[in-house]
């Protein structure tokens, strides 16, 4: 990054990026593929190491180009952290009922396993 502009300018593009990514994820979290969420978490990596680069340039005073740029991310941000919020709203939802499912199906032990139950199905719950 040669200068403060250039990293600004390559930081609200991979905003962007991010933004439409985020948008095309569905709250279903069974209904994303994999990759689209493997990609949204590099797009993020990326973008740390945007940060990383910028911080290490110094934020003393800040240009008027300079500080028109921030205000396009600071609007992007704005609009990206509801998306965000969701997605991982979602997926805590997901996990929970992964979570779920593990414990209620761990509580039956060998249900179908047994044969001579003279045709009657016996729960057999631990």
């Amino acid at each position: 990054m040669e200068n403060r502009l250039d990293g600004l300018t390559e930081f609200l593009a991979q905003t962007q990026v991010i933004y439409e990514q985020a948008k095309l994820i569905d709250s279903d979290m069974d209904k994303n593929e994999l990759a689209q969420l493997e990609r949204l978490q590099e797009l993020f990596d990326s973008r740390q190491e945007t940060i990383e680069a910028l911080a290490a340039q110094g934020t003393s005073e800040w240009s008027a180009d300079e500080q028109a740029i921030i205000a396009k991310i600071q609007q992007t941000e704005i609009q990206l952290k509801p998306l965000m919020q969701t997605v991982q709203e979602q997926f805590s939802a997901q996990m929970t009922r992964l979570g779920q499912t593990r414990k209620v199906s761990g509580k039956y032990a060998g249900a179908y396993r047994q044969t001579a139950s003279g045709g009657s199905f016996i729960d057999q719950r631990k």
